[in-house]
Order: structure tokens, then sequence, then C-alpha cells
């Protein structure tokens, strides 16, 4: 992705409570536009709807709180269907996106600091008006930007900070 002793522009995204905010509905949207049968969307909805979960603290059982959205966590088809859920984030970016389960990262090769820095700031905004569409929502406080170049290049340029305009 690097070449000609340019710069590659990376954002590693951090998503809030991922799992626990993936909304059923849209899942099994998501599911059904990409050829679930009728009977596979049933099960799904059957495996994600009325859960609860308790609170163990010492020998003290919480009350049953019931589950509205989320995937369960520790479950084989957690982070498969929370990757089903995000799949379609590549529609929104014109860059490279790498996802594994919840973590996501934007990368961007340029000539320049600033081009990149440019890109990425765009780039984000659709992602984060992606997330807004779908439930989601972004720590930015977690989200970290990183420069990659020759050790030559990176001596001559800013660190890379990209503004998060509107998205606080």
């Amino acid at each position: 992705m690097m070449r000609c002793g340019n710069y590659v522009g990376m954002l590693l995204l951090d998503l809030r409570k991922a799992f626990n905010t993936v909304n059923h509905d849209i899942l099994t949207s998501k599911l059904q536009c990409m050829g679930f049968s009728n009977l596979a969307l049933k099960w799904f909805l059957s495996y994600l709807t009325d859960r609860t979960q308790v609170c163990d603290v010492e020998v003290t059982l919480s009350e049953p709180q019931s589950i509205v959205c989320g995937v369960p966590q520790g479950s084989i088809l957690g982070p498969l269907l929370f990757l089903l859920y995000i799949n379609d984030m590549s529609a929104v970016v014109h860059c490279k996106l790498l996802l594994y389960a919840d973590d996501s990262a934007l990368l961007v090769p340029g000539c320049n600091v600033r081009d990149i820095k440019n890109t990425l700031g765009a780039e984000l905004e659709s992602v984060n008006q992606w997330l807004i569409d779908n439930k989601l929502s972004m720590h930015l406080g977690k989200t970290e930007p990183i420069l990659f170049g020759t050790k030559r290049k990176l001596a001559k340029s800013n660190v890379l900070k990209v503004i998060y305009l509107s998205l606080a």
C-alpha cells in the first residue's frame, strides 16, 4: 500500500459497546438482504429475542433484566452476527477498510500528510453517519490515528491528528 516511500495513514476505530448495541430489526433486515431464508431469519430472531440476564455479586443475584438489543457475548454466533451487521460499512468508505470482530481500521495511502488527514477526516464522517444510521456509536477517545512511512519521511512530517469536526 505504501508506494515510492510515501505515507499510509491508519485510523483505528473503537466502537462503543459494539456487541451490546446491535439492533435486532436492522440485523434481520441485513440478513434478509444477504439472502437468508425466512426460516433462518425466524431462527435468528428466536435466538436473539426474549433473553434475560442477571448480575451475580458475591452471593446476591439481581432481578432478571430483559435484553432488547445486542448479540450474545462469549457465544460462537456473537462475533459472526456482528460482522454480518457491520459488513455493509464498506459501502460508505472509499479507502481500505479492515474489519475484525468489533475492531475496524481505515487505511489511506498518500503523498503528503495533509491529504491523508483530509481523506481520513472525510472517511471518518462517512463511517460515523453509517454508525448513527445503524444504531452504533464510536468511542472517539479510543479511536487512534497512526502514520506509517519511511524513517526519513516521518522525521519531516507533523504528527497525524485527524480532526473530529462535528463528531464529538
